[in-house]
């Protein structure tokens, strides 16, 4: 019996994606739904760079999970050799982990700051309710740590939203459920009594009430600097950690920011609609402060939420 041999098909760009490949200078977007390319697209592109004698240290390819990018990274040295190992391919979290460790002394941190794990978390947190000596969070049970882990998750959360003292503190004036309400209820109270309406009970229990959420808020904010503090002292950061000491960092230091970005000519991000507020925000101020200013992102029509102005 003769022997058959299969070759694989070479899936080709269809005529859209070839001409998001061809265009490698400017600002574009491409936006495509599910299984329609994307990554095969961005990985295209970047090996026509390659061909074209693009220093492929001059790339930077931000994406969502890290196994994307380690799929993206083998593909590329499978088809186009060692030299695409070169090219920066990262997740927005291990891109900012990365330069934290590479410039420590801009973020006041040790070369050898590690990503927290869980068990620390929980031992830090046990810490800081040990020292806030909170008197409104008292769970009913005996067990003092009892919320240890709603804390880890409303730090983390707050977190996310880069949010200042003031700000926050602002935000407990604000908020209809809470400062004003409680300053309505007053009011109201005053007149009924003035009326010789004396059944404000109700009333009375969620002033009560709102009273303690008040000050449950205040002392949530004193487990988060206490928590945040510990971490700092102890040279550990967490993912939000990663986006924000960089984000603060681009944002306070334009030396720095154009230090980081000029090492790239290029900027590409796959599944854009994955991408969160903050890590936009890092590869705006990426792709603002390049002299050359050239960026390509793909993501779902159907999810995208932002855009590139000029794309």
């Amino acid at each position: 019996m003769s022997e058959q041999i299969i070759e694989k098909a070479v899936i080709k760009p269809n005529t859209k994606q070839h001409e998001a490949i061809e265009i490698l200078k400017g600002q574009v977007m491409l936006l495509a739904g599910p299984g329609t390319g994307k990554t095969f697209t961005v990985i295209n592109r970047i090996e026509k760079m390659l061909s074209d004698g693009v220093n492929p240290a001059s790339i930077l390819c931000l994406t969502f999970s890290d196994a994307a990018a380690s799929e993206m990274r083998q593909r590329l040295i499978k088809k186009m050799g060692v030299k695409a190992s070169s090219v920066d391919i990262y997740t927005y979290h291990s891109f900012c982990n990365d330069i934290i460790k590479e410039y420590p002394s801009q973020f006041e941190m040790g070369a050898d700051v590690r990503l927290i794990t869980e068990t620390e978390k929980v031992s830090i947190m046990k810490e800081c309710i040990d020292e806030a000596k909170l008197e409104f969070f008292i769970p009913a049970r005996a067990d003092r740590y009892f919320f240890t882990k709603s804390f880890i998750s409303y730090v983390e959360k707050l977190k996310t939203k880069r949010i200042a003292k003031e700000n926050y503190l602002e935000c407990i004036n604000t908020n209809e459920t809470l400062m004003p309400r409680y300053k309505e209820l007053e009011s109201e109270i005053y007149e009924r009594e003035q009326k010789g309406k004396t059944q404000n009970k109700g009333r009375y229990a969620e002033l009560e009430k709102i009273k303690t959420n008040i000050e449950k808020a205040k002392e949530l904010w004193s487990l988060y600097e206490l928590y945040c503090t510990k971490m700092l002292n102890n040279n550990l950061i967490d993912f939000s950690d990663m986006i924000n000491f960089v984000l603060n960092a681009f944002e306070e230091d334009e030396v720095f920011l154009r230090e980081v970005s000029s090492k790239y000519t290029y900027f590409l991000v796959d599944e854009y609609q994955d991408t969160n507020d903050l890590q936009n925000k890092i590869i705006f101020n990426l792709v603002d402060s390049n002299p050359e200013q050239n960026i390509f992102v793909v993501g779902d029509d159907d999810q995208i939420i932002y855009g590139f102005q000029g794309a």
